[in-house]
């Protein structure tokens, strides 16, 4: 069983440190070195403050399990930038997770026409997600430290 609340900045300061391998290395990826210590927290604060709506999930006994959240992609138009960041719970409650995700994903359509937004190529179980989400990957292009795809979906 997993709840999700509102996210607050508690909260990401509480996930910073114990995010999953490949969500820090997507991170430090976007960033780069310079910000191997605050990065994570970084990210989430800024995707926190920039979105119009994100939440924490949390198991039974409140240990933090991820956060998401949407931004508005420009002030004209109607895209929206998802994102999440999870700690390695995520995988002992992987069907909750994916229920919930599919969940937000399909709400966050009807609030954007569109949804986009770019995943590190070297995570492997993030793009499975995004494509079990029904996202479109796009080709590896080079940005910032890496590589990343980019990933879209549009509202049915």
């Amino acid at each position: 069983m997993i709840s999700l609340l509102p996210a607050r900045e508690i909260d990401a300061r509480e996930l910073a440190p114990v995010l999953r391998r490949e969500d820090q290395a997507e991170v430090l990826a976007l960033l780069g070195p310079v910000h191997l210590v605050d990065g994570p927290a970084e990210s989430l604060l800024e995707g926190l403050a920039s979105a119009r709506e994100a939440w924490t999930a949390r198991d039974a006994g409140g240990r933090i399990i991820c956060m998401a959240g949407v931004s508005r992609m420009s002030l004209i138009g109607s895209t929206g930038v998802p994102w999440l960041l999870g700690s390695d719970l995520v995988t002992v409650y992987r069907r909750a997770f994916l229920v919930e995700s599919r969940r937000m994903v399909a709400r966050w359509l009807t609030v954007f026409g569109v949804l986009r937004n770019v995943v590190d190529a070297r995570y492997a179980t993030a793009l499975r997600w995004m494509r079990w989400l029904g996202f479109e990957i796009g080709p590896p292009f080079a940005l910032a430290h890496g590589l990343f795809h980019r990933v879209s979906k549009e509202a049915a």
